[in-house]
């Protein structure tokens, strides 16, 4: 689990990879922000950061993520940062 902290460095959630297939590269994370802090941007940054990290430092080659059907707000940051 990796805390989201911006900047001033209060905690505003985590993330974290739910499951890893290193053989075939496959990923999956789960992401958790606090309602305080909703709508700001910190996921959207905290999913860019983790699928670089994926990516370049571990090599990984593909993710799938999913949401509730009626959590609009994690679907779209899903699709901002489709790569």
């Amino acid at each position: 689990m990796f805390s989201i902290e911006p900047i001033d460095g209060i905690t505003v959630g985590g993330i974290n990879f739910n499951s890893i297939d290193e053989r075939n590269g496959i990923f999956s994370f789960g992401m958790q922000i606090d309602k305080d802090f909703r709508g700001k941007g910190y996921g959207t940054s905290a999913m860019e950061l983790i699928l670089k990290y994926a990516f370049n430092e571990r090599r990984l080659n593909k993710y799938y993520g999913s949401t509730l059907e009626n959590n609009i707000a994690s679907h779209t940051m899903l699709q901002k940062t489709w790569l």
